[in-house]
């Protein structure tokens, strides 16, 4: 069995430049991801408002995401990704001059926060449209395993590195990495060739368009539960709500010590993604999904079990390696089972089901927040998400029994 990360897409110059690009965009989000909730916390002392927050990037990065579908299916790909970065950049510039000023503004930080989280829709929705075009079928899984990479290369360090620069520099110098990195981002990008919509692009209305790709959810098998269960995984993604909370009160710690638990998850996805060569050849890979949802929900109840710094990484830890499993293996199976002509609907109800996910997950990490001390939400947040893995297996049998060809 194949266990070495399949690097074969990276041979594409097209696939390279993604890459790389999404690379540095992930190191300007994971910064954000440190600064944005401790400034709200600072400024308000609220977890309930670091969860408001959260919501409403969320909602507004599922707006992205919608509308990102539909413009992926009738235009330029490349177009609609470049000018979605180029609104996050702005959005980060914007950000470190408040943070600048005598009394910074909540209603800034929301502001941005929800611009940024359209841009982040808009663009993730054009990008899986986009990467079938670019990568071959076999390579699918491979292509997944890479962004996964990806995305845990830049957020094992952003967050640490974002917590050390919140110490060192205060919020604004974080912002303005940020905003450097969206810079680069751009530039990066800029350099791909034309990535148009497929010959079949939709000429349809918006109700129209969504009520199509609407029924076919319904109706596929497979399509529709894997989502589904994507949408779980989601709601077990909202702990990083409590964090805030649970470092300052029960461990102690400081911002950069904080960075270190923001960044444990994605140790542990890049334990996973560097060892992710059995996954394209998996038999039955939505047995794998489902065991992953069970060992994420399985690493949260870890992290709140003693109140030790050590333990909270390695549960920490071990949700990530979950949750990268379940993400690469989910995505290979709605990639390999979308028609084309639903592509980029598909890519936007992908980002949809994990961005209403974190959103619900945070708001009810939130809630449990306001009944259960800091040391135990922790606990109880990754046993109801257990529970819900539990059911969801006993429900989904066609995903469960799926046999790849």
């Amino acid at each position: 069995m194949r266990l070495a990360l399949d690097v074969a897409p990276l041979r594409n110059p097209a696939f390279r430049r993604v890459f790389l690009a999404r690379t540095v965009a992930l190191f300007g989000i994971g910064f954000v991801m440190v600064a944005v909730p401790l400034q709200v916390f600072a400024l308000t002392g609220s977890t309930a408002g670091v969860a408001f927050v959260s919501v409403a990037v969320g909602g507004s990065a599922l707006a992205g995401t919608m509308l990102g579908g539909m413009l992926a299916d009738r235009g330029d790909r490349r177009r609609l990704i470049i000018g979605a970065r180029a609104t996050a950049a702005i959005a980060f510039a914007v950000l470190a001059g408040n943070a600048l000023l005598p009394e910074p503004q909540l209603w800034v930080i929301y502001l941005c926060g929800i611009a940024e989280g359209v841009a982040n829709g808009v663009s993730g929705s054009a990008l899986m449209a986009a990467t079938p075009s670019i990568v071959p079928r076999d390579k699918l899984a491979a292509a997944g395993a890479l962004m996964a990479v990806m995305a845990d290369l830049g957020s094992v360090a952003a967050p640490a590195l974002g917590g050390l620069l919140v110490s060192a520099t205060g919020f604004w110098g974080n912002y303005a990495v940020c905003a450097v990195a969206g810079t680069l981002t751009v530039t990066l990008l800029g350099r791909l060739p034309p990535l148009p919509p497929p010959e079949t692009a939709t000429r349809e209305s918006l109700p129209q368009a969504l009520r199509a790709v609407a029924g076919y959810v319904r109706r596929d098998r497979i399509v529709g539960p894997t989502l589904l269960a994507g949408l779980v995984a989601g709601l077990l993604s909202g702990w990083n709500v409590l964090l805030p909370a649970f470092g300052q009160e029960v461990l102690g710690l400081r911002p950069d010590g904080l960075g270190l638990l923001y960044a444990a998850p994605a140790a542990g996805a890049l334990v996973g993604s560097l060892t992710s060569g059995w996954m394209g050849s998996v038999a039955r890979p939505g047995r794998f999904v489902m065991g992953a949802l069970l060992l994420s929900g399985a690493g949260l109840v870890v992290v709140g079990l003693t109140g030790w710094f050590a333990v909270a990484i390695a549960g920490l830890v071990l949700f990530g390696a979950g949750r990268v499993v379940g993400d690469v293996l989910r995505y290979t199976i709605v990639q390999e089972h979308t028609p084309d002509q639903y592509r980029g609907r598909l890519a936007a109800l992908w980002s949809a089901q994990i961005t209403v996910g974190v959103s619900l997950g945070a708001a009810a990490a939130g809630g449990l927040s306001a009944f259960v001390p800091a040391g135990g939400a922790f606990p109880v947040y990754g046993a109801l998400g257990m529970a819900g893995a539990v059911v969801l297996a006993l429900l989904l049998s066609t995903l469960r029994r799926l046999r790849r060809s």
